[in-house]
């Protein structure tokens, strides 16, 4: 019974050293790499030791292979020497030396399932959640102390990962899978799901989660999604006088003026009003032409995304686009405000109504802004927006609603998901105001 009793001893003995082990290494991996980098960067120029980490965090392939063999390494042997605990144990009961036959493997057999059961609940608990939720209160200090425990980590078991890491190439190449390390693959869908999680806990603000996914939304929206429309563009003739440029320049609030010939669908460049400053108590300023102060314009399709717009933009040194539509002619203009808006929100200067879109009347009804968005709109006024709405603005809305466009002294009204929509105004072939009843209350269902 001595030499029993005594390998009973050695394999808990066995089994606590792996144990702890793996929950060093565990505390260890986990305190590498969730600490903030930015914070090491920092003090890694004044204390070496933030230094030495720091080469570790910018190298993490050969350590992270490292944790993962030691891992596996010490749940394997934690595992057999369990095993070998059990087979010892039951050596010293006479109850089973006495049992023969089925019985005794049956009960075998279900005390080790038992035990490799208890084994993993045990490993998961002591040796995985305990030593990171220990770490996490003093996770710098302890980033910084463990450097050389990683190191020799990583030295000992270099031949067994580099082994491992052998296997695996080999193994990939069989199945024609990529051999590059795929750990920081990241789709944007995994990425969305994270931004909703953290905004969920309060980690990140709801103007943070609305710019990320704004980015992403950014390479699939058109420019003709954000552009001003045709009829909205404040343009001047090639051949108006420089003083008339001057006047609609200070009027409307512009700093740059598309400049067509004959038609608005034949832009032949841009004026920046900045380049006329040079006239400014020039005595025979009328003397002057816009051809001479004419820039080129940039063209663009209206089916181009908006990630390329602003790539083509950048690379030019543009700060307006001409948007031209199928036929050749103009669709509208895009300036990079407008691209930027689309990820930050929108940017109000000293220019800009920020009220222009959606107006509160007196007597409770809303002016509305034909160009403005019914996606922007709709939800303020207590209507869903259809999932397969087709409309950009608010005046396309109307005009497939009236199923015509209305004259200019019209004021034609229809009703629309209990609004009463009145058209108020009307430019160019274009509802460029309307006015909005609630005929229920906001959020009542329709029925």
């Amino acid at each position: 019974m001595e030499p029993d009793g005594s390998r009973i001893w050695i394999y808990v003995l066995l089994i606590l050293v792996f144990a702890l082990l793996k929950g060093v290494y565990t505390a260890c991996e986990y305190a590498v790499t969730e600490v903030n980098d930015s914070k090491v960067k920092t003090l890694a120029e004044t204390d070496p030791r933030y230094a030495k980490l720091l080469k570790l965090i910018e190298a993490p392939q050969k350590m992270m292979l490292a944790f993962s063999m030691q891992r596996a390494l010490s749940c394997v042997m934690i595992s057999i020497l369990a095993v070998m605990l059990l087979d010892a144990v039951l050596d010293t009961r006479v109850e089973l030396q006495l049992l023969h036959g089925g019985a005794a493997g049956w009960i075998r057999a279900g005390m080790l399932a038992g035990l490799l059961l208890v084994t993993t609940v045990l490993i998961s608990s002591l040796t995985e959640q305990l030593p990171k939720r220990l770490v996490h209160r003093h996770i710098d200090g302890f980033a910084v102390g463990c450097v050389g425990a990683v190191r020799l980590l990583t030295w000992v078991l270099a031949p067994v990962a580099l082994l491992a890491h052998g296997l695996t190439f080999v193994a990939c190449k069989l199945c024609g899978l990529p051999t590059d390390d795929v750990r920081d693959s990241v789709t944007e869908e995994e990425i969305r799901m994270m931004v909703e999680a953290g905004n969920e806990t309060g980690a990140i603000e709801e103007s943070e989660r609305e710019m990320i996914n704004n980015i992403f939304d950014f390479g699939d929206t058109v420019v003709s999604e954000v552009m001003t429309h045709r009829t909205d563009i404040i343009g001047a003739e090639l051949h108006a006088k420089i003083g008339d440029i001057v006047y609609l320049a200070i009027n409307e609030g512009v700093s740059r003026i598309p400049v067509y010939e004959q038609t608005i669908d034949n832009i032949v460049g841009i004026v920046y009003v900045k380049d006329l400053l040079c006239l400014v108590g020039c005595e025979h300023c009328e003397d002057f032409t816009l051809e001479q102060f004419r820039r080129d314009a940039l063209y663009m399709p209206e089916t181009c995304k908006c990630r390329e717009a602003f790539e083509q933009m950048t690379r030019a040194k543009q700060q307006m686009a001409v948007i031209s539509d199928e036929y050749g002619g103009t669709a509208g203009i895009v300036t990079m405000e407008d691209l930027l808006e689309e990820i930050v929100g929108s940017i109000q200067d000293e220019y800009d109504d920020e009220a222009s879109e959606l107006e509160q009347l007196p007597d409770g009804g809303y002016s509305v802004d034909g160009a403005a968005d019914p996606e922007d709109i709709l939800p303020k006024l207590g209507v869903a927006v259809p999932e397969d709405n087709q409309y950009d603005t608010m005046s396309a809305l109307m005009v497939d609603l009236l199923g015509r466009i209305p004259e200019k002294q019209e004021r034609p009204a229809v009703e629309y998901q209990g609004l009463k929509l009145t058209v108020l105004q009307t430019e160019d072939n274009w509802i460029s105001r309307i006015r909005v009843e609630q005929l229920r209350p906001a959020g009542e269902p329709t029925k």
